[in-house]
């Protein structure tokens, strides 16, 4: 146990030293890496990432994996906006999003569970099927101008960030401090052992899969009133950004290993690499392939790490 939390300590401070670099890295090349509204965009935009990457860790702990959570993002924010273009309340309105995207979460959960098709191909499907509802529901409405008291959950980069804070603290709260949290990572570790525990697999799974869509659904409304309009392609490519996120701060594709508080410095390492290249002027392409070979990275290193640990075992 105790090597274990050297482990992830560890981890943790690897991060946090390699974004300490990119960042002084950044600020050499570009001079206007170092404005304050460079550092205000860059949490504006890390804000709304993880709080999805938040929901993304707690399934890879657990053993799963979700590749819909970009895609339910943009159904959640179709769903919002065309309850706000409808002229309803705003509480509607998040309500609508945030539930939109724990239905979908439980969808899943329930699709890995009841019909045993692996995570990776049941929401990979489920990412073609949310984002084509987004395409569909969003298909002609002009969703944009929203009132003032929604737009608020977006303003700045203050408000996303208190947002991303409060979900990181029940998040962190649930993993460390309630039986929910133990058990993901004990299911994830070995889920039969866990089941032979007494640990209630099929139930908790589909929790965790709500969560993660949960927090996805959360994501998309921000977003929607960050930027104070809507469209159907809000988020492609957010599920790997998540994805790597959470692996650059420590979490295990493997599952039964992780911590969300290390996903908000990989998702800050993420967001941080995007801005600096394109400070630099690196044409888009390339930003793609270096986030690319960053997620590689990333991987090998947590294979190269859990192999390490199976034979010190």
């Amino acid at each position: 146990m105790k090597e274990q939390i050297l482990a992830q300590t560890r981890k943790g401070l690897q991060a946090g030293l390699g974004l300490l670099l990119i960042t002084i890295i950044f600020m050499i090349l570009a001079p206007s890496y170092r404005q304050f509204d460079n550092f205000a965009g860059i949490f504006a935009q890390s804000a709304v990432l993880a709080i999805m990457a938040l929901g993304t860790t707690i399934v890879l702990i657990s053993g799963g994996l979700d590749l819909s959570v970009g895609s339910i993002l943009a159904l959640s924010a179709v769903v919002a906006g065309r309850v706000l273009s409808g002229g309803d309340p705003v509480w509607m309105a998040i309500l609508a999003g945030v539930g939109a995207g724990a239905l979908i979460g439980l969808i899943n959960g329930f699709t890995v569970v009841a019909t045993k098709v692996p995570p990776f191909i049941a929401t990979m499907g489920m990412m073609m099927i949310a984002r084509g509802l987004a395409e569909m529901l969003g298909r002609g409405r002009d969703m944009s101008y929203f009132p003032e008291s929604f737009k608020m959950l977006g303003s700045g980069w203050v408000v996303p960030s208190l947002i991303a804070g409060l979900a990181l603290v029940v998040t962190m709260f649930m993993l460390g401090k309630t039986k929910l949290g133990f058990h993901s990572f004990a299911i994830g570790g070995n889920e039969e052992v866990a089941r032979l525990s007494g640990v209630p697999i099929l139930r908790n799974k589909l929790i965790y899969y709500s969560i993660g869509g949960f927090l996805a659904g959360l994501a998309g409304v921000v977003e929607a009133a960050r930027l104070n309009y809507v469209e159907p392609n809000y988020g492609i490519g957010w599920e790997l950004q998540a994805i790597a996120g959470a692996v650059i701060g420590g979490t295990s594709l493997f599952g039964g290993m992780g911590g969300v508080g290390r996903t908000i410095i990989g998702v800050l390492i993420i967001r941080s690499l995007y801005a600096g290249l394109v400070q630099i002027g690196v044409d888009s392409y390339w930003q793609q392939v270096a986030i690319g070979a960053v997620i590689i990275i990333a991987v090998w290193i947590d294979t190269v790490n859990r192999k390490r640990a199976v034979e010190k075992a």
